[in-house]
């Protein structure tokens, strides 16, 4: 009889043969390393042949791998750091002597099996954490981040994510939480994250981003005592250990406002039509967040473009009723034409995988288009946002008063219980003003007029 278990020829005789098997359980889930993408129930794989005993070679081949990889991953699940926090658990309820040192054969026996089926290392963390004597760091934060995800945002769980990578990068994969001292954060806080150098810090990182990763990853430590996993301390090794508020102060560039020159050039830089030129014009003309303006839904615009609603926001303030002038109402006109009235008015960006968002994208764009056309001697004083302070002050020098152009900005409903966006009268007062702040903005040659 023919030796064709698991080979099938899809489209008949004759054809190139496929590999076919149910995939061993221990795998569904993980990734196959020859495809790059998680097993299924079912591995189907070519095997790029017609000839049965060159397919017969292949599949032998293929079913060691996969057996193998299938061994691997039933050593690591017995090797699995979760059993080992679990096990040490249970002897902490272990009051007797004798009961205890049992049990803690009975582990090292289990190690003994796991050292023989990976190895040395994977064993002696396994059994130094089954008994207490460790934990691996990692294996806090993915209970942590497991415990807390529900609660921190998600641009908190991707600049966390960023911080735990640099700090394991620099301790060692495979560092315990015991083992970390105050040299080990304090090597990372001044020798480890200056260097760390991106495109949107060429010069590193700020005092002020370093103290926000350490205040992220101290919580991990903070959770870990109130969880049990050390001991409570007055302390942990990262209290102390950030710049301080004089230092961060003393680095940080003032944030300020455009002047007329320098919007010219970035407007001359990105036209009308652009994801970035559009924005920047809706920014300047009506004080919106970028994250506002990157999210407009066609639905949300008046029929006759003269504003739009934002339903919800970053504050309660953030629900609000925009006025649209000049080219801001041009833009969304155009654009609602584009969308034909329907969906995203920016359909261009697509939303980052770890928070959903467009802006990130569009705010690094903007980081990338103001260092060339204003020079990188603006960094720290000029962003995206800035056009938002921009508003505010061409509002202010344009005499509205400072309650509506709260409201507008999003600020503040200066005590407001109504809902007064709905209201036709509103709309109109808050049109008028926005024309006040567009006539000064033009008065002023921000819009090289």
């Amino acid at each position: 009889m023919l030796d064709t278990d698991f080979l099938i020829q899809p489209r008949g005789p004759g054809k190139g043969y496929v590999f076919r098997m149910r995939t061993p359980a221990e795998l569904v889930g993980r990734e196959n390393p020859r495809t790059g993408r998680p097993y299924k129930r079912e591995i189907r794989e070519g095997l790029g042949t017609r000839n049965l005993v060159e397919a017969r070679h292949k599949r032998d081949i293929l079913l060691g791998q996969i057996r193998a990889e299938a061994g691997k991953a039933k050593a690591e699940a017995l090797g699995n750091m979760e059993s080992a926090l679990e096990h040490a658990e249970w002897l902490k309820s272990i009051t007797d002597p004798e009961v205890r040192e049992v049990s803690e054969m009975v582990l090292y026996e289990k190690a003994e099996e796991i050292e023989r089926r990976t190895n040395t290392e994977t064993a002696r963390r396994w059994y130094r954490a089954s008994v207490g004597q460790e934990t691996p760091l990692e294996t806090i934060y993915k209970k942590y981040l497991a415990d807390k995800g529900k609660t921190l945002s998600k641009s908190t769980q991707v600049n966390l994510k960023t911080a735990w990578n640099e700090f394991e990068d620099h301790a060692g994969k495979g560092v315990t939480i015991e083992s970390v001292t105050r040299r080990t954060v304090a090597e990372f806080v001044t020798d480890y994250l200056p260097k760390q150098k991106t495109p949107r810090s060429p010069d590193g990182p700020s005092p002020a981003t370093i103290a926000k990763k350490v205040t992220l990853l101290k919580g991990i430590w903070t959770w870990a005592m109130q969880r049990g996993f050390i001991p409570m301390e007055p302390m942990t090794p990262w209290d102390k250990q950030a710049p301080s508020k004089k230092i961060v102060k003393a680095a940080a560039k003032k944030r300020r406002a455009f002047t007329a020159e320098e919007v010219q050039k970035l407007f001359k830089a990105e036209p009308v039509g652009s994801v970035l030129g559009d924005v920047m014009r809706i920014a300047l003309l009506t004080g919106v967040r970028l994250s506002e303006i990157m999210e407009i839904d066609a639905k949300w615009v008046d029929k006759d473009a003269k504003g739009y609603t934002i339903p919800s926001g970053k504050t309660e303030s953030a629900e609000r009723y925009v006025p649209l002038v000049g080219p801001a109402k041009e833009v969304i006109e155009r654009r609602l034409k584009m969308v034909e009235r329907e969906g995203s008015l920016f359909p261009e960006r697509k939303r980052r995988k770890s928070d959903e968002k467009k802006s990130p994208a569009v705010s690094s764009a903007f980081t990338r288009l103001r260092r060339k056309t204003l020079g990188k001697a603006t960094d720290g004083e000029l962003v995206e946002h800035s056009f938002r302070h921009t508003w505010r002050t061409a509002a202010r020098r344009a005499g509205v008063d400072m309650r509506t152009s709260s409201e507008l900005g999003g600020w503040s409903r200066g005590g407001s219980t109504d809902a007064v966006y709905d209201h036709g009268l509103e709309k109109e007062h808050y049109r008028e003003e926005q024309e006040k702040v567009y006539a000064w903005l033009k008065n002023q040659e921000y819009l090289g007029e």
